[in-house]
């Protein structure tokens, strides 16, 4: 979307629909003044540009120095989420840039239950068509947040009590090794580079899926769906009562498979 009044518009009345904002780089007359306040008002992130990008987006249209993203769906803010009733299962996806890849994720989400689908920064990408096309109406039961800082939201998340489990490409633990019952918000980074170290720092458990050496690593929508999986399977026996994550070596080693030969990656 382009224009002052077409974006005026959607922050005044969607404002939880307006992913994010582009504003000329240099504007500060009254009318992009008060698109910034109404902005900051609704805690819509916006980035001051060249005027040449939002030239590249409006594609001929007039735009009046300003351009925001719409999403599919209403996008609430983080303490929606957060409850009450608090949620037992979150996911963050930090950096995933295909909005197909988003979308698979939601529908995985929404068919173990999850909470909530949580989408931080600028580099994510957002719940448009591709996402919603993918998802094939999973956002029409799976709530989603637009948040700030992925860092700073980790940490917001642990003061709400659930535990960030990050998938690690570079290492960690088979996700079978963890206890999963307990409240967690599931975090999975970029497709090309995984989560971002100052990302992957705040994560209390890290996870990744045993492959084959010849494959290498997976796909981060199937990834998440392989840990949600073992995370419905431990939860289908006893959900209720569950503690913290935590690793094997804190089981009964006779309840807790083996570790794969293989190469592990995510």
């Amino acid at each position: 979307m382009v224009g002052y009044h077409a974006v005026l518009a959607a922050l005044e009345n969607t404002p939880r629909r307006v992913e994010r904002l582009l504003v000329q780089r240099g504007r500060r007359d009254a009318r992009m003044r008060r698109i910034v306040a109404l902005a900051r008002e609704a805690g819509v992130p916006f980035r001051p540009v060249p005027v040449e990008a939002i030239e590249r987006l409006a594609r001929g249209a007039s735009h009046q120095g300003v351009a925001a993203r719409l999403a599919g769906c209403d996008l609430l803010d983080l303490d929606d989420l957060l409850g009450p009733p608090a949620p037992s299962l979150l996911v963050v996806l930090d950096g995933v840039e295909d909005p197909r890849n988003v979308g698979a994720v939601a529908r995985t989400a929404a068919a173990v239950g999850a909470g909530g689908l949580v989408l931080p920064g600028w580099r994510s990408a957002g719940v448009g068509p591709g996402a919603l096309k993918t998802a094939a109406g999973a956002f029409a039961l799976l709530p989603v947040a637009r948040a700030g800082n992925a860092a700073r939201t980790l940490e917001t998340l642990r003061e709400a009590g659930l535990v960030p489990v990050g998938l690690d490409v570079r290492g960690g633990v088979a996700p079978w090794e963890v206890d999963l019952r307990g409240p967690v918000a599931l975090v999975a980074g970029g497709e090309a580079r995984g989560l971002r170290p100052s990302v992957l720092g705040r994560c209390e458990v890290r996870v990744r899926i045993p492959v084959a050496e010849a494959i290498g690593s997976l796909n981060v929508s199937v990834a998440v769906g392989m840990v949600l999986a073992e995370l419905l399977r431990q939860r289908g026996a006893s959900a209720a009562g569950a503690g913290r994550p935590r690793t094997a070596e804190t089981e009964d080693p006779a309840k807790v498979p083996p570790p794969s030969r293989s190469r592990n990656d995510s």
